[in-house]
């Protein structure tokens, strides 16, 4: 009877050693998943809400990723600058990453620029410049703002919004 005990109670050590090294384990490998993913790994999934610097939340679907981000909501275009982007709210990490998108800020402008499409140009301070964007250079974007031409730099721009 001793000799049942004693391989019960060696059995049940034994089962809770491996549970515990098979839980570090697992916390682990969600560490190193945790730690290869980027911020824009974040931005996949129908509902993903942004903190961006001069705009406030804006929210909707993130439909490319690169230099700039393309973020529709209802309708609306946006293009923000990922270096504007304060805070990614409400959402876990689980959903399939957004598309990558391998057009730059300087493209998107001049499409915008060929499009002759009205713009809303936000500041990171929350001022903003309305017009249409009549060039697009190395480091700003020049908008035509009724009759005055206004040279905003990229490192301030927050977001293009399309009127």
């Amino acid at each position: 009877m001793r000799w049942d005990r004693l391989f019960a109670d060696l059995e049940g050590v034994a089962a809770d050693a491996h549970a515990e090294e098979r839980d570090a384990l697992a916390e682990d490998l969600r560490d190193e998943q945790w730690a290869s993913l980027s911020w824009t790994d974040l931005l996949g999934g129908p509902d993903v809400r942004l903190d961006v610097a001069g705009l406030g939340e804006v929210g909707g679907r993130v439909v490319g990723v690169g230099d700039v981000l393309l973020v529709e909501d209802a309708g609306r275009r946006l293009v923000v600058l990922p270096e504007a982007v304060t805070a990614v709210v409400g959402t876990d990490g689980r959903a399939a990453p957004a598309a990558a998108t391998t057009r730059t800020r300087r493209q998107l402008a001049r499409a915008l620029r060929d499009a002759g499409a009205p713009v809303r140009v936000v500041r990171r301070d929350g001022r903003a410049v309305e017009g249409t964007i009549v060039a697009a250079g190395a480091d700003f974007v020049q908008v035509a703002a009724g009759d005055r031409r206004v040279s905003l730099p990229w490192a301030w721009i927050a977001a293009l919004v399309e009127r």
